[in-house]
């Protein structure tokens, strides 16, 4: 049994040692729960993470429902996630052939954006446009959205207390996901319509994306100099 990887002489990712010494192995910072709850990086990160869960789930749950509305089939419905699923692949591979070498920021704000365009083009279903764009946000997104939430709490907050600070950010996603599916029935019930529910998450996701852009991300170094 090994306890980690620096005990077997190995660096995290993309760290190379200086030479073959033992003495080449440098200590990787990190930050504890606590930093993480203080950090606006986290809570960036956690709520857009989150967004996608409540928002993508929501779509999933009620896609028949969702297209009928807009006009489109059962056929159409199912046939959406077709589409979805190789803008999803193709840019997951993409985004993960260049995030060793850059900060992860650019990746959230092009999360993020795809996300809007997703949503815009809900808002738009019935057109032919409105569905290549739901397709290519939430496709795009979703393949961004791997490659965030496997790097972002590692590269801000080190590896030592990762689980801890990862699985409260996972709590959040898995309950965001879960009130979804019941808010956007909620703004059916309420309005005739799901287009008051995709708003208010337009919106959100806009106000994510301008903080995005704007908030200084700050990431702790691959490792430090013993």
């Amino acid at each position: 049994m090994r306890d980690d990887p620096a005990s077997c002489g190995l660096l995290p990712d993309g760290a190379k040692p200086e030479d073959n010494s033992e003495a080449s192995l440098m200590e990787v910072e990190s930050k504890t729960l606590a930093d993480a709850r203080r950090s606006p990086a986290f809570w960036l990160y956690s709520m857009s993470l989150g967004m996608y869960a409540m928002f993508g789930t929501a779509l999933t749950f009620h896609v028949v429902s969702i297209f009928e509305e807009a006009g489109r089939g059962r056929v159409e419905a199912f046939g959406y996630f077709i589409p979805s699923a190789i803008f999803s692949t193709v840019t997951n591979l993409l985004a993960s052939s260049f995030v060793d070498k850059h900060q992860l920021k650019p990746f959230l704000v092009a999360m993020l954006a795809c996300f809007v365009i997703g949503a815009f083009g809900l808002l738009n279903l019935s057109e032919a446009w409105g569905y290549w764009l739901l397709a290519f946000g939430f496709g795009a997104g979703g393949g961004l959205w791997g490659v965030n939430s496997n790097l972002a709490y590692i590269r801000f907050f080190g590896p030592l207390h990762l689980g801890e600070i990862s699985g409260l950010s996972t709590s959040l996603t898995v309950f965001a996901s879960a009130v979804g599916p019941a808010a956007f029935s909620l703004g059916l019930d309420y309005f005739g319509s799901y287009d008051a529910a995709v708003k208010i998450c337009l919106v959100l996701l806009s106000a994510l994306l301008c903080a995005a852009t704007l908030l200084k991300q700050e990431e702790l170094p691959i490792v430090s100099s013993a």
